[in-house]
């Protein structure tokens, strides 16, 4: 089929047309699925951490935090994660009937209970025409093991 003289740049105007909202699409979807990637692993790091908590025994609120934050941080960087960037919220101890340090949690389940929260402030979604920030959290609970 021949086209008109009319015709010919229609299809440059076209793809002129559409071309933005194809690459927006495509590094919508690619900054949104890094952001999703980020929050499973920081669910992940969480649980693990919380996981590896449970098991200290006994729980010294001075260095424990510290062994489990090690954890944790070295989960987020087997996964390119600039730890840096990720703040620790909360990693505790919670004895039954107590309350966390991010005040969020209680506990009442009967059993000492470990807590762990991390959080990664001012997550940057960069989009083609603009970005915006969002705070990405994760946290796990997971039951005490002591030995006695």
């Amino acid at each position: 089929m021949r086209l008109t003289a009319n015709e010919r740049g229609a299809a440059l105007i076209e793809a002129a047309l559409v071309l933005p909202f194809l690459l927006l699409l495509t590094f919508g979807i690619w900054t949104t699925a890094r952001a999703w990637n980020i929050n499973n692993t920081m669910e992940h790091a969480a649980r693990e951490a919380a996981r590896y908590g449970a098991t200290v025994d006994p729980w010294d609120s001075g260095a424990s935090p510290g062994e489990v934050r090690a954890l944790a941080d070295a989960d987020l960087a087997s996964s390119a994660i600039d730890t840096s960037a990720i703040s620790t919220v909360c990693i505790e101890l919670i004895a039954d009937g107590g309350a966390s340090c991010d005040g969020a949690h209680t506990n009442s389940t009967g059993t000492d209970q470990i807590l762990v929260k991390l959080r990664y402030p001012n997550y940057k979604l960069e989009f083609l025409f603009f970005s915006t920030t969002i705070d990405l959290e994760s946290s796990a609970i997971s039951r005490h093991e002591t030995s006695s």
